[in-house]
């Protein structure tokens, strides 16, 4: 176990292991993901339009959220909760 990197177990069983910025990145995506899920959710747009995606605008996010998405999962790592 490395304890600089993130381990991941996958479905099939094989671990990956991450480095906090590529992992802190791939959290700020899926948390950016599941925000606009959850507006369209609540303003009942139906499942089949698409073209609310904007990824222009989830790199914004990213970089607007990424420094304090990597303090934050690398003291969750330390605390053994990742």
């Amino acid at each position: 176990m490395n304890k600089d990197k993130i381990e991941l177990v996958r479905k099939d069983g094989t671990v990956e292991y991450m480095d906090h910025q590529t992992f802190a990145r791939w959290a700020c995506l899926i948390e950016g993901i599941q925000t606009v899920d959850q507006k369209l959710t609540d303003a009942k747009v139906p499942d089949s339009n698409n073209k609310w995606i904007k990824p222009l605008a989830f790199e914004k996010y990213i970089q607007e959220r990424f420094h304090s998405m990597l303090r934050d999962t690398e003291v969750e790592h330390r605390l053994g909760n990742i």
